[in-house]
């Protein structure tokens, strides 16, 4: 039983080598047979070790903990690993059939096992190298097809992301010279022998600037708008469902590993999250380009989550952790149907598309039902968690109007995206595509499911009361039509007039060059703000 979590990782990573290996099309049906192994293993190890995590600490070789590698898991790892295995299983229904190719699927579960072994490694070394091989093996899913603007973008991903890795190397390097360990379990019953010292907040500080790009904060969000333009529909679906949530699960760990630190940086990243939030969603709104929109639309939310991260334990937090499971399933939908919509219509421009709903009316319905839950519809999943995180703000703080108005922003999105449904029907959508839209149907049935039976958990989500919230409530579908209203009065009076600051904006690139140089300033506002506390606080 103790050996399950090695299981889980490996079991992917050798499907992937027997596909590279044989290159046969019936062999690529493994991947389903490997998928449900390390479904039915991960529910067995969660249900045998709920009652007690802690009795899950593994160490591999029979080493001491502090020095071996080792495997630990919680409640939030296992929210991770469920939700991992239900992304890479909607990604391989939608993008599977007889022709897929086999290195497609070869670096998909390999990328698996690898994130697997991230959410379960217990020492920072190994996370370090789960993080790396995660950056280079998207790096190739994003530049798979092989033209031009995917290699740049791909180029793009891998450069920036590996300068914040090595960022996050060194601050392990800090770590170990201090503790004598990177064991991350020893560090954190250690920590507060050497929270005040520089070189431990120093490495915070590195290992935070590289945690950020990762988790596309502000500033340094600008590869991910690139990568969704170049990747394929599928590899965008898992990127923005899934495997930019890795960023946020490093500063879910790190940070814990902080917990006894006598210094705070939660209102930095509240900070941080609030422009990454406004900033993402301004953005996305003045976009044409549908993969554009939902990719800064990612950058938005990811921001409202961090919002809620930054305050690192109760209501609010706990709420961040449900956005993210939400946010990945509403997302990875929206990503799936922005694909078929390019392979139909042969576009990416919103303004060019019309009479979707009557071209194709399941897919459009599913369109709608993943619009009104990222929005914050009552009975769908982003109703519960965006509630959590707003009103665990007390009610008429600023902190509280800063998730109202960002709300508006999401709304106005889709309000803008919405307009591709009306109209009279110019195409039809192929036959032969039953795998894309079970796929879809099984997302949507889920944001209903999350949506509505919350109230059935027994002891809530990470010990959450959800007894003050109640879809079925006048005011939970006032707050959704003001919203709404605002929405479409900002979208009809300003966007819609597409004046010349939008265009401005959306025509805005940022080199790779000043990308680095955003990150340089990025860290020396890190160590600023450091300075800044070690003098005042």
């Amino acid at each position: 039983m103790e050996f399950l979590p090695i299981y889980i990782i490996f079991i992917p990573i050798f499907t992937s080598l027997i596909l590279y290996l044989f290159k046969h099309r019936v062999s690529n049906y493994l991947v389903f047979v490997a998928q449900a192994a390390i479904t039915i293993l991960a529910i067995v190890y969660f249900n045998h070790f709920s009652d007690d995590f802690s009795q899950t600490f593994l160490v591999i070789g029979g080493w001491e903990g502090r020095i071996g590698i080792s495997i630990l898991n919680d409640q939030i790892s296992m929210v991770f690993i469920f939700l991992s295995i239900f992304a890479w299983w909607m990604v391989l229904i939608y993008s599977f059939d007889r022709n897929v190719d086999y290195n497609f699927l070869f670096f998909l579960m390999f990328l698996q096992g690898v994130f697997l072994g991230l959410l379960q490694t217990n020492d920072l070394f190994n996370m370090f190298v789960f993080v790396e091989l995660t950056t280079i093996i998207v790096t190739i899913l994003i530049a798979f097809n092989k033209a031009g603007y995917a290699f740049r973008a791909g180029l793009y991903y891998l450069l920036l992301n590996t300068s914040g890795v090595l960022l996050f190397l060194i601050g392990i390097i800090f770590i170990y010279f201090t503790f004598g360990s990177i064991n991350i379990s020893f560090v954190t019953e250690n920590m507060h022998l050497y929270s005040d010292t520089v070189i431990v907040r120093f490495a915070y500080i590195l290992m935070m600037a590289g945690i950020s790009v990762k988790a596309a904060l502000f500033p340094v969000f600008s590869w991910l708008p690139k990568a969704h333009g170049a990747a394929k529909s599928a590899v965008s679906a898992l990127l923005s469902g899934l495997i930019v949530k890795g960023g946020l699960y490093l500063f879910i760990r790190m940070n814990e590993m902080y917990s006894a630190a006598e210094f705070n940086y939660s209102t930095f990243f509240f900070v941080i999250g609030a422009l990454t939030g406004y900033l993402g969603i301004i953005f996305a709104i003045t976009q044409t380009d549908i993969k554009q929109m939902l990719a800064y639309s990612t950058v938005s939310q990811i921001g409202l989550i961090m919002m809620a991260l930054s305050y690192g334990e109760g209501p609010l937090f706990a709420g961040g952790i449900l956005h993210i499971v939400n946010h990945a399933i509403f997302k990875m939908m929206l990503f799936m149907i922005a694909g078929i919509i390019v392979k139909v219509f042969l576009t990416k421009k919103v303004d060019t598309v019309r009479g979707m709903f009557r071209s194709m009316p399941i897919i459009s319905i599913m369109m709608i039902i993943a619009m009104l839950a990222i929005t914050g519809f009552p009975f769908l999943n982003g109703y519960v968690s965006k509630s959590v995180i707003m009103y665990g703000f007390a009610e008429g703080s600023y902190r509280y109007w800063v998730v109202f108005f960002m709300n508006i922003g999401t709304a106005t999105l889709f309000v803008k995206m919405s307009q591709i449904l009306i109209g009279p029907k110019v195409l039809s959508y192929p036959i032969g595509h039953t795998r894309q839209t079970l796929t879809l149907i099984i997302l949507a049935f889920t944001l209903l499911a999350l949506g509505n039976f919350f109230v059935f958990y027994d002891g809530g989500f990470m010990a959450l009361d959800f007894s003050n919230l109640s879809p079925a409530s006048i005011s939970a579908f006032v707050d959704f039509f003001i919203t709404s209203g605002a929405a479409f009065i900002l979208y009809y009076y300003v966007i819609r007039k597409d004046y010349k600051p939008i265009k401005v904006l959306r025509n805005f690139k940022l080199s790779f060059e000043h990308a680095n140089y955003i990150f340089v300033m990025y860290t020396v506002l890190l160590i600023t703000f450091f300075i800044l506390l070690r003098l005042f606080i």
